[in-house]
């Protein structure tokens, strides 16, 4: 008979979603974005904003859930503070698969769901428990598992009441490959003059085209996108550095300070140096 040896097993304490609370931030804007990740986007409090998936556009409510496939873009345009409040839950793909024993994702919609309504009520409970603990943050042993458990029963209520069978639409689906190539050209020159019309002969398709094809995946323009990332990336250095107003401007691809100012306020109903005041010490999101 073998000898018995001592196998040493190494558990880890990870929960294989990642479970993100964000806090009470001010106003966020997450500019349209995609990932190799199933992204639920819970209300937990009041209605934090807008999210954009895809094509379409939704006003967050209290106890709703927000889905996003895996790879679809999606944005938004929140401000976080004690009564208004999102978790994020974020399914890797990888383990989506392997929970689900194939290789093929399965696609998920609605894409709005009510959690106080049938058939989503036991979803909810799956979910709240996650968030909860995301929020409070407990140490205890009980509760790791609580969260464990929550999450393979969470994939498993999408599985039964979510699954589409059918035919799909575009905010159900993986950004193409040519608008992937659109999206790192703007995000990687955002900061020079950018011509979407060079944009389009480059990709081999003409302005009109190109401008209708890259809205229906993105849910705004290439130019209205432009314009997203030069913001986006000007109140970022509005609350971490000391640079001028009018540094901070050419910085993120505005002509001119003035530009910058009435873009900014049109946007944000306030000006570039109120903002700085009121948010400056705020932390963004993780």
């Amino acid at each position: 008979m073998p000898r018995p040896y001592h196998e040493r097993l190494n558990f880890m304490t990870e929960l294989p979603l990642r479970v993100i609370s964000h806090g009470t931030v001010g106003p966020k804007m997450v500019l349209p974005h995609w990932h190799q990740a199933v992204e639920l986007a819970y209300a937990f409090k009041g209605r934090p904003g807008t999210v954009h998936i895809g094509g379409s556009t939704y006003e967050m409510a209290e106890q709703h859930l927000y889905v996003v496939n895996s790879e679809v873009v999606h944005s938004y345009e929140t401000f976080l503070d004690e009564d208004n409040q999102i978790v994020t839950l974020l399914l890797p793909a990888a383990w989506v698969r392997n929970v689900v024993a194939s290789e093929q994702l399965p696609v998920w919609g609605p894409l709005d769901l009510d959690l106080h309504a049938e058939p989503y009520r036991e979803l909810g409970e799956f979910v709240r428990t996650l968030a909860t603990n995301a929020v409070t943050e407990p140490t205890e042993r009980a509760d790791y598992l609580a969260s464990l458990g929550a999450e393979y029963q969470l994939v498993g209520q999408l599985l039964k009441h979510l699954t589409v069978n059918g035919r799909v639409t575009s905010d159900q689906l993986p950004l193409p490959h040519s608008l992937r190539q659109a999206v790192t050209m703007i995000q990687e020159n955002y900061s020079q003059p950018v011509s979407i019309a060079n944009m389009a002969t480059e990709l081999n398709y003409s302005s009109v085209y190109f401008s209708r094809y890259f809205k229906e995946y993105m849910g705004i323009s290439p130019k209205a996108y432009l314009g997203q990332i030069r913001l986006e990336r000007a109140t970022q250095l509005l609350m971490t550095s000391q640079d001028s107003i009018q540094k901070i401007a050419l910085r993120t691809g505005f002509r001119t300070e003035k530009n910058f100012f009435v873009t900014f306020k049109q946007h944000f109903q306030m000006t570039p140096k109120t903002y700085r005041e009121r948010y400056a010490a705020q932390q963004t999101w993780s």
